[in-house]
């Protein structure tokens, strides 16, 4: 049994929070598409030189051109990371919709301080989650030409995308779905970054962020973190019978890590998340019931990452919102590593985007 279970949340964390392993893809997956956006400016007033972002497609734009859905990743995850609500059957059918599963600013796909030929490392100007939205949206509009979307679906930090498509673009999305999310990032939250960017920075090899190798002893003390801070006690504590078997599961995890995450990316994204608030420092509840989308807000209620309170008072200011609560034991793994949480979320989902695209026709 624990033998299964370590497979499939080995192979979710390889996708959710490492750039390199999900970088692979599987033979027959859908091609990788890129869009230009040129010299980009950022809310900051900053450039990026020569952005883009990639993306792959599944499923077809019906003729009324009103079922895409744009899909959102996790920190440092790539458009694979909602692999395991795409499919046949599964929540995002492309049998129905039209599904754009977008690489973000700073993932390691689209452009980043990982892979910018004239703002390497730390030359690469700092990017906020409305940056990222803003981005994706020339994307839709530009690229794609599409007018409006279905729904936005975003897993943690893309969730906190899908929020900002809401309030950024109204007129824009009839639904959104942040799962695992919130709308604006705690001091809480921006502590746990912050002792993880801690830790990178303290290995002599980041060297201010002009490494020419991996900081790995850096990364490996932030994986062991995050490892810690995205699972909960409750499952931890029944997993594992002897405290030296957690060690040795850190180890492998970390180890993994090391070899697949970029230190200057990983420091981006976090710092992009620790930025962000739907409200601009306003009032947090008035900027929520401005949102006009129907939302399906789902958190994990065992999430120490993404607390499930902010969904919960996010569900009581959206004036349309329904609060379905994954009651795992996950932690904020809560979205795809048990097969009941994955079938569970896939359901939840498929129910909702029903009734959104039934209430379109009607209208």
């Amino acid at each position: 049994m624990r033998k299964l279970l370590n497979a499939a949340l080995g192979a979710c964390l390889a996708v959710a929070m490492t750039a390199g392993a999900a970088n692979a893809d599987a033979p027959g997956a859908a091609p990788h598409q890129r869009f230009d956006l040129g010299d980009f400016r950022l809310e900051s007033g900053q450039v990026i030189e020569k952005g883009f972002l990639t993306y792959v497609t599944h499923g077809t734009l019906n003729e009324q051109r009103n079922n895409a859905i744009l899909v959102l990743p996790s920190l440092m995850g790539t458009h694979h990371r909602h692999d395991f609500l795409i499919g046949p059957g599964k929540a995002l059918d492309p049998g129905k919709y039209f599904i754009i599963a977008a690489d973000t600013l700073g993932n390691g796909r689209a452009i980043s301080p990982s892979n910018s030929e004239t703002q390497p490392g730390p030359k690469f100007p700092q990017f906020s989650i409305r940056d990222m939205v803003d981005a994706q949206h020339r994307l839709v509009a530009e690229g794609l030409e599409l007018d409006r979307l279905l729904a936005v679906v975003g897993l943690s930090m893309g969730g906190m995308q899908a929020y900002q498509w809401a309030a950024s673009f109204p007129d824009e999305i009839a639904a959104v779905i942040p799962i695992v999310s919130m709308a604006r990032t705690s001091p809480w939250v921006t502590a746990i970054w912050e002792s993880q960017r801690q830790a990178i920075m303290a290995d002599a090899a980041w060297a201010g962020g002009a490494y020419t190798e991996q900081p790995e002893k850096g990364l490996r003390a932030a994986a062991a973190s995050l490892e810690t801070w995205v699972r909960h006690w409750d499952w931890m504590d029944k997993e594992f019978t002897d405290n030296r078997q957690v060690v040795g599961w850190l180890n492998e995890r970390t180890a993994d890590a090391a070899k697949n995450w970029d230190a200057n990316d990983f420091i981006y994204q976090t710092r992009a998340e620790d930025l962000h608030d739907i409200a601009k420092g306003g009032d947090y509840a008035e900027a929520l019931a401005r949102i006009q989308a129907r939302a399906l807000l789902m958190p994990g209620s065992h999430d120490l990452l993404h607390p499930p309170a902010d969904s919960r008072f996010a569900a009581r200011h959206i004036p349309r919102a329904t609060l379905v609560e994954i009651d795992s034991d996950q932690g904020h793994m809560a979205s795809g590593s048990s097969q009941a949480d994955i079938d569970f979320v896939n359901a939840t989902i498929a129910r909702f985007l029903h009734e959104v695209a039934t209430d379109l026709v009607k209208i």
